[in-house]
């Protein structure tokens, strides 16, 4: 093949525009109506599963009813997070510590773990430093004796990022997770690329702004880089807001479309964003150093490097 210009930044299909989704949680009767509608457009995503959730049926059920989407850990528990070691001290910036009603905080069996009643409506979980991060060691040990062992490799934080150092350090830098996610819609603020930093990424839609958003991705023009639609954020949330239609509507638009975008899990997406940026280019040839194939075009000319492969330029 004679030396030419080499355009690397295509998405299998030589598409530049990947559509994902993050659903979090693993609510099983509305993620089955939720894959009802997205599955017969071809669209593919990530579940992010807090692992009692798994308790409910057998473990065949779970790999059978989440074959194909990525799975990621939402931490044992859904826990929030405090440094603090007392409950008094735990109920600071829920409760006033001073007139805390200590009815609505309570120390459960397990060390360093408490129960408060959040926003005066609901029973939910709060953990000190340790006991979160012993919690997302076991969520991930839980999902993964059910759908293999390296099977979760990211992570997402329950109620957005926790302010929290000696956690966010743990989870970012010690835990091994190739990315981490936060909650809030980033729309169209970052021209849709991919996420600069992963350890604090987020997606791009609700189900409120679905569509809206969707159709300013459709019509971003091409800039010759690789670009990034992920939307969420529960499945309950488009049975609450009764809005299953607008995911319907979304998946008949901007499903089936190959053509124009790459559908895939998070994780596929960014492992082939890797895949991308490890190519590299000489006078003489152009190499694929990764374990996936790439697709690229040279001169113009669609074509496919193998995983492992060098083309040498004539």
């Amino acid at each position: 093949m004679i030396m030419g210009t080499v355009d690397k930044n295509f998405y299998p299909g030589w598409v530049r525009k990947a559509i994902t989704f993050t659903i979090d949680d693993g609510n099983i009767p509305l993620d089955k109506k939720f894959i009802d509608t997205v599955k017969p457009g071809g669209i593919l995503g990530t579940f992010n599963i807090s692992s009692p959730k798994l308790n409910e049926y057998t473990p065949e059920f779970y790999r059978e009813f989440y074959r194909g989407y990525g799975i990621s850990n939402h931490c044992k528990l859904h826990p929030r997070v405090r440094t603090e070691k007392t409950a008094l001290e735990l109920a600071d910036g829920i409760f006033d510590p001073a007139t805390a009603d200590k009815t609505k905080l309570h120390r459960t069996e397990r060390e360093g773990l408490y129960k408060y009643f959040a926003n005066n409506s609901y029973w939910a979980n709060m953990a000190d430093a340790e006991t979160y991060c012993r919690l997302a060691d076991e969520g991930r040990a839980d999902i993964e004796a059910v759908f293999g062992e390296g099977s979760v490799t990211t992570f997402v934080w329950p109620y957005c990022e926790q302010d929290c150092e000696y956690v966010k350090d743990y989870i970012i830098n010690k835990a091994g997770y190739i990315a981490v996610r936060k909650t809030g819609a980033l729309r169209d603020t970052t021209g849709f690329s991919l996420p600069a930093d992963r350890w604090r990424w987020s997606y791009n839609a609700g189900h409120t702004d679905l569509l809206d958003v969707a159709e300013k991705y459709e019509a971003y023009p091409d800039d010759g880089q690789l670009k990034f639609f992920c939307f969420g954020l529960h499945s309950h949330d488009y049975e609450r807001g009764n809005c299953w239609d607008r995911l319907e509507a979304f998946v008949e638009r901007f499903g089936s479309r190959p053509d124009t975008y790459y559908y895939a899990t998070v994780e596929d997406i960014f492992k082939y964003e890797d895949a991308v940026k490890a190519v590299t280019v000489t006078e003489n040839s152009v190499t694929n150093p990764s374990d996936i194939p790439v697709f690229v075009k040279i001169n113009g000319n669609p074509t496919v490097l193998a995983a492992g492969s060098t083309l040498e330029f004539s």
